[in-house]
């Protein structure tokens, strides 16, 4: 088994080493300045208006579903337009619904426009004490899930995906949802450790969504990172990474779109051991400026000190870090990480994980094992990928799910919620609520962490609300014995720039 370890972890650092020996030209410089915006998911206002940019229909790659989780002691109203993509001619559609109070409530959007290829939605709830995620199902069995997005943009990153597509089933794919009534015009520029390409006026039709499949644009490329420019119109913008490999990880991974660069990040849910592989992305979409960047451990055993990870990430290009490969990381329990750009040149960060399981000894060939008794190769249980946060603030709302007889993985692992204080100066106390019950108080030493498991907090589906005494970074972290998935929370209070804490 090991063996079989140490020719992946050979394989992925070879991979990654490819990354750096074609030299690209500099990134262009955009025509015209942008309004920085956070990147995390804040709903505000009498009605909270919630972009999922989407995913497949039914026979896709990733079937969206979207999920409504109501930490309201009110039933709620939302009107859920659905919005349709691909060569498909349907109208967009609008529906109703009602959420009781604390409940939540699953809904498959193709079901409205049936034939649509890909599908988008546009939630409007009245009130804000309602998170919206998309839920994306692979056809291997695995899910992804992310927080929709509550604003357009002109501007959106994505730090990182890899489109080896023969050997890794890696499908990357970027959904632009153009909610608007007039069309909108994008540029994307891609960069690779290939080579770099763009696709010049992609039109947007209004109130509908458009896949992007960037296996079709750059092949065979370990990591791609898509600068998405909005010539005419706003849009929403999220990512799919569809994978099925041993090393890539299986199932599908998704997340928001960053409609700008920031120069901190906070990655809430991070870790490192022999059967998980988390690996950074940093991108620069700076067209002159190099980035030096700290990734710096924020761990929650108290008096772990960790020293920095220092990387260089040049202009339009993007930097991979594996964790797994970090010997400062071994035996420290789990962490977070904040990125850091120690000039202040603004970056994008995000972070995805593979986790890897043995099969059980004397287990059938159809599980991978020899069928002789002997030590069976590995397979990959889940993987996952989280964009990062460049904001805290003192109120969130994460939709959290947990059974009564929760396992976790093999290693004993269990879903969490995570509470990072990103302050390196006060403590931040934290009250935990369901179903406006307070459940459990925490608190959370200045630049540290917290996790507390979900099954902790309640069963089955459920909202929880966080509020603190101070600005902190809220994720979550979903377990089970053949997936895992992780998200950020939504924000109820006004976003502080992380950079601006101290």
């Amino acid at each position: 088994m090991r063996s079989v370890r140490v020719l992946s972890v050979a394989a992925i650092a070879g991979l990654l080493a490819a990354g750096v020996v074609v030299d690209l030209p500099d990134r262009p410089t955009p025509d015209r300045p942008v309004r920085y915006l956070s990147s995390v998911p804040a709903p505000a206002g009498v009605v909270s208006t919630w972009f999922c940019p989407g995913g497949s229909g039914p026979d896709g790659e990733a079937e969206l579903t979207i999920q409504l989780a109501s930490a309201s002691d009110q039933r709620r109203t939302a009107a859920v337009s659905v919005l349709p993509g691909g060569s498909d001619a349907a109208e967009a559609r609008t529906v109703d619904v009602e959420i009781e109070p604390g409940d939540q409530m699953l809904l498959k959007p193709s079901e409205e426009v049936p034939g649509a290829r890909w599908v988008g939605a546009v939630v409007e709830v009245d009130g804000t004490e309602v998170v919206v995620e998309q839920i994306l199902a692979a056809s291997q069995g695995d899910v992804g899930r992310s927080v929709c997005l509550t604003r357009t943009a002109t501007r959106w990153l994505v730090p990182q995906g890899a489109t080896r597509l023969a050997v890794e089933g890696e499908r990357f794919i970027v959904m632009l949802l153009n909610p608007f009534p007039d069309i909108a015009v994008v540029d994307i520029e891609l960069v690779a450790d290939v080579g770099r390409d763009t696709i010049d006026g992609l039109v947007v039709p209004a109130q509908r969504v458009v896949a992007v499949d960037v296996t079709e644009e750059i092949t065979v490329a370990t990591s791609v990172a898509a600068f998405v420019e909005v010539v005419s119109g706003r849009v929403a913008a999220s990512w799919i990474q569809v994978v099925d490999g041993l090393i890539a990880g299986r199932g599908a991974r998704a997340s928001g779109a960053v409609p700008d660069a920031a120069p901190l990040w906070h990655l809430p849910v991070a870790g490192a051991g022999p059967a998980r592989r988390d690996v950074v992305a940093v991108a620069n979409p700076s067209a002159d400026e190099v980035a030096e960047v700290d990734l710096e451990i924020i761990a929650e055993v108290p008096g772990t000190e960790v020293s920095p990870i220092e990387i260089t990430v040049r202009p339009g290009r993007s930097a991979l870090v594996d964790l797994s490969e970090q010997g400062r990381l071994e035996g420290i329990g789990p962490f977070s990480v904040l990125v850091r750009s120690l000039d202040d040149v603004p970056v994008a960060a995000s972070i995805s994980s593979v986790t890897l399981v043995d099969v059980a000894e004397g287990d059938d060939g159809a599980d991978g094992a020899d069928g002789d008794g002997g030590e069976a190769a590995p397979t990959v249980a889940g993987s996952t990928a989280t964009t990062g946060s460049d904001a805290a603030a003192r109120r969130w709302l994460v939709a959290a799910e947990a059974s009564e007889t929760e396992t976790g993985t093999e290693g004993g692992e269990s879903s969490v919620l995570v509470v990072v204080n990103p302050s390196s100066v006060g403590i931040a106390r934290v009250v935990l609520s369901v179903d406006g019950s307070e459940v459990r108080h925490l608190e959370v030493a200045p630049r540290r962490r917290a996790s507390v498991p979900l099954d902790r907090l309640g069963s089955g589906r459920f909202a929880v609300e966080v509020e603190s005494s101070a600005p902190v970074v809220v994720g979550l972290e979903l377990i089970g014995l053949t997936s895992r998935t992780a998200s950020l929370g939504a924000a109820l209070s006004e976003p502080v720039p992380a950079a601006e804490i101290r």
